[in-house]
């Protein structure tokens, strides 16, 4: 996946848009040209217009991309010419986003002199309705997923996904950029998006800054360009929040992390670690034991505290029997 194939902004999705993202992956040429391209798509559902093409058209949801596939077209090839036009213009007479003939399905000459006179959009593709409908859908779903930009740096650091938060100035970009320098990959520098995808949260990069860092003191880093695409990620999981802080106090569960913190982003809890800055700190090889650590819990279920405390209790358990 390339920057410009990022998920778009909701409210920019056009027909023309979605062309743009989806040609290769759905296989979709348009048979109307550019007609209908400036239409907005609004919902993440699709529709299949069967119902509409027999006559029933309350509750014809337009505002929805519609899907042809063997069923409709060979609906429409059952009737005659009178009945093709009328059950045709039952469908147009609403302002249709745009349609999707699948297949490789040869649309009717009625269907694309509608969709033309409505100004609508036409596509067709050689792919099966059932996989098409399921890119379509994953996309849609992703783009009207609930979202929200972050001030944070992202990484992958041997596949978990770290969210990695801090004052400004604090050391976040030097700190991540020492894990690219391991072999780890940069997903993005100051701005993180993050969209939910059911209980899930991704994470991706702004397209205008890309795989840019700011390191103060020496300025901007294309980090795609000095170590390679294989050092970047466009999005990946976020799997554990970082929050760098300032030194203080930390209280006694702090210190053994045996109290597990959590930070709600989008209705989801992902684990929270907080690690104070302190001269002299290798803040690099803290993030990578914290991801280690992170993806050794999710396995086992237990963190290497928790072991530790249960190993001693049993052991003062046995003492006090020997006693």
């Amino acid at each position: 996946m390339t920057l410009q194939d990022r998920y778009p902004d909701p409210s920019k999705l056009t027909v023309g848009v979605l062309s743009e993202k989806l040609s290769g992956r759905l296989q979709i040429s348009s048979l109307t040209g550019v007609r209908g391209y400036e239409r907005k798509i609004v919902s993440p559902d699709i529709s299949r217009p069967g119902l509409c093409l027999t006559g029933y058209t309350n509750n014809f949801m337009h505002n929805r991309i519609q899907i042809f596939g063997e069923t409709e077209i060979t609906l429409l090839r059952e009737l005659d010419a009178g009945a093709r036009h009328s059950a045709i213009a039952g469908v147009f007479g609403f302002p249709v986003v745009c349609s999707i003939v699948t297949k490789g399905l040869e649309p009717p000459d009625e269907l694309l002199a509608a969709a033309f006179e409505a100004g609508s959009t036409l596509f067709v593709s050689p792919r099966d309705t059932t996989p098409l409908i399921h890119d379509l859908n994953s996309f849609l779903g992703e783009v009207f997923a609930p979202h929200v930009s972050l001030h944070a740096t992202m990484v992958d650091v041997f596949g978990e996904g770290l969210l990695v938060m801090g004052r400004s100035a604090i050391g976040k970009s030097e700190a991540v950029l020492g894990l690219v320098e391991r072999g780890h990959r940069l997903v993005a520098d100051d701005l993180v998006r993050v969209r939910r995808a059911q209980e899930r949260l991704i994470g991706t990069g702004d397209a205008l800054i890309g795989f840019f860092m700011e390191i103060r003191g020496i300025g901007f880093v294309d980090i795609a360009e000095l170590y390679g695409l294989g050092a970047t990620r466009e999005r990946q999981t976020v799997d554990l929040a970082v929050r760098l802080i300032d030194a203080g106090i930390i209280d006694e569960a702090e210190r053994s992390g045996l109290e597990r913190k959590t930070m709600n982003i989008l209705g989801v809890d992902i684990p929270l670690m907080e690690i104070p800055v302190l001269p002299g700190r290798n803040l690099t090889l803290l993030l990578e034991v914290a991801a280690m650590m992170n993806m050794q819990y999710r396995k086992s279920g237990f963190t290497s505290a928790e072991r530790l405390n249960k190993a001693l209790i049993s052991r003062m358990g046995r003492g006090r029997e020997e006693e």
